[in-house]
């Protein structure tokens, strides 16, 4: 005798709720939780399509066949796409705990050369990172606070800071979220904080958030495309220009000999 289920739309239901937590397995969040945590642990920061690549291999390597392979490399780079402020925190967080990341533990020099010609004040430091500048500007007299998208580089930064006997005012926070304030710095500085100095809205509220005699310092990458001639430092021109050079040199971050841009502009 075949019994006949009661509650045959009930089955339905959970058949469907078991179809579902499947495919939430199978889905971009758990594609995305399983390469954090090899990068983390394993992952050398680079070019993303270098990390990818390098994944692929460790995936074939536990034996993934290479079309749920291929799936989940779109699945990563979706979710990336989606979540940029948390794929840059991951990049970041690895760099500061990779032993041989190529990048100075020392304070700027370019920093160091303008900032001892200022009165010591309140500085923001943008994208502080490990505190290298923020610590040097602390033990020399300024109020400093800084931010960074990267909680493992703030975590070393107060660790730095306890050992040099200084404090640090900080934040885990992204270009987009953190309030500059209007006439609130002394001083900020922008070393190699990959900010883009072509977003004119977001560099404007820089310079508000600057005091009048404040100086705007920066130092990263230059080179690119051909460049109309001074196009970068037109764009300052409402600033008093202290120092302005683009100059190959060795970089503090990445340790390669590049073109740099280096800035320090005073607000009138």
């Amino acid at each position: 005798m075949v019994r006949r289920n009661k509650h045959p739309a009930l089955l339905v239901q959970w058949s469907m709720i078991g179809l579902l937590a499947f495919l939430l397995l199978l889905s971009g969040d758990t594609a995305w939780s399983e390469f954090r945590t090899w990068f983390e642990k394993e992952g050398t920061p680079g070019a993303p399509a270098d990390v990818l690549a390098t994944y692929t291999v460790k995936l074939k390597e536990r034996g993934v066949p290479g079309p749920e392979a291929q799936a989940r490399l779109q699945e990563i780079e979706a979710y990336g796409k989606q979540h940029p402020d948390e794929a840059r925190a991951l990049h970041f967080n690895r760099i500061f705990t990779w032993s041989e990341a190529p990048f100075s533990r020392q304070p700027s020099e370019f920093l160091k050369r303008v900032a001892s010609t200022r009165k010591p004040g309140s500085a923001l430091d943008i994208a502080m990172g490990q505190g290298r500048n923020s610590i040097w500007l602390a033990k020399n007299g300024w109020t400093v606070s800084g931010y960074d998208i990267s909680a493992e580089g703030i975590r070393q930064a107060h660790d730095a800071a306890a050992a040099a006997g200084v404090k640090l005012d900080t934040a885990l926070a992204s270009h987009e979220t953190y309030a500059l304030g209007e006439a609130k710095w002394d001083l900020i500085v922008m070393c190699f904080a990959f900010t883009k100095l072509s977003d004119t809205a977001y560099m404007k509220t820089v310079r508000e958030a600057l005091r009048p005699g404040g100086v705007l310092l920066v130092e990263g990458f230059g080179g690119g495309k051909p460049m109309q001639r001074n196009m970068i430092l037109s764009a300052f021109l409402d600033y008093r220009v202290l120092v302005y050079e683009e100059l190959p040199d060795v970089s503090d971050w990445g340790k390669v000999k590049a073109p740099l841009l280096r800035m320090a502009l005073e607000k009138p």
